[in-house]
């Protein structure tokens, strides 16, 4: 399209058009100046698009501008040539993660045609996955093809990312089985019945077939696909057990990186551990035990796991508990909720949400930036002390899953750091703030409707329906896991890099084992 035409396009007013159609014409401005890397079209369509959001829109067109939105925000950004640069800020980035997180969770999202909604997943997830957000990349693209099994650029962008992913990992066996399946999803994109939703150049084809001839030609393929037995291994021992570890599998909340390839029972297991650590033979001179932050780590999971296992609790028990009897409580007149069912979630809630201050804490001590402990938390600990910039060491700082670990604190919401990529940010914060330091008034969720809306303040605290208690609650704990496999992943970048680094250094080893199950009993005395 000649430039003279696009000027024409992007200086079109949409103020006689009807909103469908008003819509259609940033598209067009947007999809136009993207082909002649037109930067003044996506600032002309962002505008458009501000002025759209003002009238009143039916619930898929307030889907749809929101996808427009991200799109425009990306055009700005090839525009401005910042695609694979490692700068960790990129507030562009950060408006579409933020106007695509907007359109999934917006009332108007089903209403989309399915190959629309595929898109505006299949971005999002290309988004977290390019920013370093490798675990919830995957869980997005994975509902994309929920929708379409065969949507090519989910399955080619999926197979990139678990291409990407396997690569970190130290354990052989969950390296080699998420490289075959990144070889399977790289093949199945470009499969005869594949789903392409627009026209690919012939140069973006090649790249796919190229990148899993890369694969097959690094791995036995056959052998580790008649080994890899995902569905073999038992759930447990009795009902309770299997129904537990169902529950986590299909929530993705085994701290196991193979639950990212789904609900395998070969993933219902927490075996993610810290790499091998290494440390100066003065460091702690005289101590024969293995680094402090071995046991933090401990800790940390074995808080992680019994705040899930609280969760569960709290989800599933719908009979009055013995404990709950005999309690004598005054009725509000507002269907309020107290139960012990209720307490689990809300103690899961709190301990998933405090995780997240303790992998800022980590952070701190592992990498050395010497911040106030008593100050530090997931949003800060990245910034420099007082301020909203980010610390000079990580501005360009070439460790992908510890940038995304910067980019999941994001999603948070802060009064000082008021920047998010999440929709329901703010809604998560308020609702700790409320546990923590104020009433959360719970109330019972099949009233809510009749006697309230959306979560709403009062005097002393916040009221909120037991129902969206219980899906933040699920959202925190899948934050939280997301942060400690990230933070393995990151450190484990680290000390391949400093291995690489020193080369011909005398290096002690000292093994470590796994605590028995045995010595997790309550001590009696």
């Amino acid at each position: 399209m000649a430039a003279e035409d696009i000027e024409k396009l992007r200086e079109r007013s949409i103020s006689k058009l009807d909103t469908d159609a008003a819509l259609d014409h940033v598209g067009t401005l947007i999809d136009r100046s993207l082909d002649a890397r037109f930067g003044r079209g996506a600032d002309r369509a962002l505008y458009l698009l501000e002025e759209l959001s003002k009238r009143d829109l039916h619930p898929k067109q307030g889907a749809l501008l929101e996808y427009f939105r991200a799109n425009a925000w990306g055009l700005k950004e090839d525009v401005a040539g910042d695609r694979g640069s490692w700068a960790w800020e990129h507030p562009g980035r950060e408006q579409q993660i933020l106007a695509l997180s907007r359109a999934v969770v917006h009332p108007g999202f089903l209403e989309l045609d399915v190959v629309r909604r595929c898109q505006i997943l299949t971005n999002r997830a290309n988004q977290l996955n390019t920013i370093g957000r490798l675990i919830d990349a995957i869980e997005v693209w994975d509902a994309a093809l929920r929708i379409i099994p065969g949507f090519a650029m989910a399955q080619a962008n999926r197979g990139y990312g678990l291409r990407h992913y396997s690569s970190l990992l130290d354990d052989d066996r969950e390296r080699a089985i998420l490289l075959l399946h990144a070889y399977d999803g790289l093949v199945a994109a470009t499969a005869a019945g594949a789903t392409f939703d627009a026209v690919y150049p012939a140069a973006v084809l090649s790249q796919i077939a190229e990148a899993a001839d890369e694969c097959a030609g690094a791995a036995d393929f056959d052998r580790i696909r008649a080994q890899q037995n995902l569905d073999g291994p038992s759930l447990g021992r009795n009902k309770a057990e299997r129904s537990y570890r169902q529950w986590c599998l299909d929530n993705r909340l085994f701290l196991n990186v193979l639950n990212d390839l789904g609900a395998h029972s070969a993933a219902a297991s927490d075996d993610l551990v810290l790499p091998p650590i290494g440390e100066e033979f003065d460091e702690r001179p005289g101590v024969v035990t293995p680094p402090h932050i071995v046991g933090f780590f401990n800790q940390m999971k074995q808080e992680y796991t019994s705040a899930r296992f609280m969760l569960y609790e709290g989800l599933q028990d719908t009979k009055v508990h013995f404990a709950d009897r005999g309690v004598f409580l005054l009725n509000t007149l507002d269907f309020p909720l107290h139960s012990l069912a209720t307490e689990r979630v809300r103690t899961a809630f709190r301990l998933g949400y405090s995780l997240l201050d303790k992998v800022a804490f980590f952070v701190n001590h592992y990498w050395k930036l010497g911040k106030n402990p008593d100050r530090i938390y997931f949003k800060n600990v990245w910034m420099v002390e007082g301020k909203t910039q980010l610390l000079d060491c990580f501005k360009a700082y070439e460790n992908w899953p510890l940038r995304g670990l910067y980019w999941l604190s994001k999603e948070l919401f802060d009064d000082e750091l008021e920047h998010t990529t999440a929709a329901d940010a703010r809604e998560l914060h308020d609702i700790r703030n409320a546990l923590e330091h104020k009433y959360l008034q719970v109330h019972e969720g099949w009233a809510w409707p009749i006697i309230a809306g959306p979560p709403s303040a009062h005097g002393l605290g916040l009221s909120v329906a037991s129902d969206l208690l219980e899906a933040k609650a699920r959202r925190v704990m899948k934050i939280a896991r997301s942060a400690l496999i990230q933070l393995v992943l990151a450190i484990g970048v680290e000390e391949r890099a400093r291995v690489w680094n020193g080369p011909g250094t005398l290096v002690g080893t000292m093994p470590l084992y796994g605590l028995e199950d045995r010595r997790k009993r309550r001590d009696p005395m």
